[in-house]
């Protein structure tokens, strides 16, 4: 089955990381003291984004060529494969620059690059750093901050730099939402992608991580029975009308009913945070980042981080704390 991580033809993996072999197991592990051109190369994002006008032949191989005004075909430069097409006012961002976006973070900051890499074919680019901020929720319960810039080249995704939250004990991943979005920022690809206007902004968005461990000692300090949670699950998953449809079986459901379990005592690190809010929000990202069914390992990054399970992760965030 195909990887949403891009594979080359000859079985190279996209994507680098350093520590312990991500869940999916591809990609090439780097030291952490690395530099951004070996990131760079072992990430597989050694090569850029090129463009050319859109043309076509009306009357099939012998008629004449036709370009289409004020569009572009954006291709790979090292295989020549199509990414997208454009209009002239589309705004590239080149897998080189999401790397270099961390040069000055690493050098003087004190951030580490994590991950890095590309999907679907290098439609879509992405890199994670550790920032160095960390805090325990409770005794034994440690999370680490960390900045995610993802961008895309088919216009699925904005460029985007936002703050997340990685749970030590679980590996459970988590933006850090805040109610005024302090956390993030976009930029469209309508404008160029200006590296120093972003870390500007970035730079009151370094206390999300403050607020985030506020607000997640606040909800493990809140208990919560199993029909409370219960309410909660169906509230985060499913619409009023859903449930009420004569055909819906809840006891069938698989996300329902594993969340659940989850929260019951089988999340890893239960026993650290016992019914709690926040055991029940972990519950919920530890699902959408290790259980869900996805067709490959990897595509169950997309979805952690980019799809379903990012949103519905954030909706559980605004549900507890509502």
């Amino acid at each position: 089955m195909a990887h949403q991580l891009t594979i080359r033809e000859n079985g190279y993996t996209e994507m680098a990381f350093v520590g312990g072999t991500p869940w999916h197991g591809l990609g090439q592990e780097l030291d952490q003291n690395a530099t951004i051109e070996q990131w760079r190369v072992a990430a597989g994002m050694d090569w850029s984004i090129e463009s050319s006008p859109v043309c076509f032949m009306p009357h099939g191989f012998y008629g004449d060529l036709h370009e289409v005004e004020k569009q572009n075909v954006l291709f790979r430069s090292d295989t020549n494969a199509p990414l997208s097409i454009v209009s002239d006012r589309y705004q590239i961002v080149q897998p080189a620059e999401v790397l270099e976006f961390f040069r000055d973070l690493v050098e003087e900051s004190g951030f580490r690059l994590h991950t890095a890499g590309t999907l679907f074919g290098g439609k879509r680019l992405w890199a994670l750093a550790e920032t160095g901020k960390f805090g325990e929720v409770c005794d034994g319960d440690g999370v680490g901050g960390f900045l995610l810039l993802s961008t895309s080249a088919d216009k699925s995704l904005a460029t985007t730099a936002r703050f997340t939250s990685v749970r030590v004990v679980c590996n459970n991943t988590l933006s850090l939402s805040m109610q005024d979005n302090s956390n993030c920022v976009s930029f469209t690809h309508a404008r160029k992608f200006d590296h120093e206007l972003m870390k500007s902004k970035l730079g009151a968005a370094v206390a999300s991580f403050d607020g985030f461990m506020e607000m997640a000692k606040h909800l493990e300090r809140q208990r919560i029975t199993t029909t409370q949670a219960d309410n909660f699950i169906k509230r985060i998953l499913f619409t009023a009308d859903q449930l009420q449809e004569p055909n819906f079986n809840l006891e069938k459901n698989r996300p329902y009913n594993k969340i659940l379990d989850l929260f019951k005592g089988e999340a890893k690190g239960a026993e650290l945070v016992g019914d709690s809010k926040w055991a029940l929000l972990n519950s919920v990202t530890e699902y959408f980042d290790h259980h869900h069914p996805s067709r490959t390992d990897d595509a169950r990054l997309n979805n952690t981080w980019f799809g379903n399970g990012d949103t519905i992760k954030n909706r559980a965030v605004a549900v507890l704390t509502s």
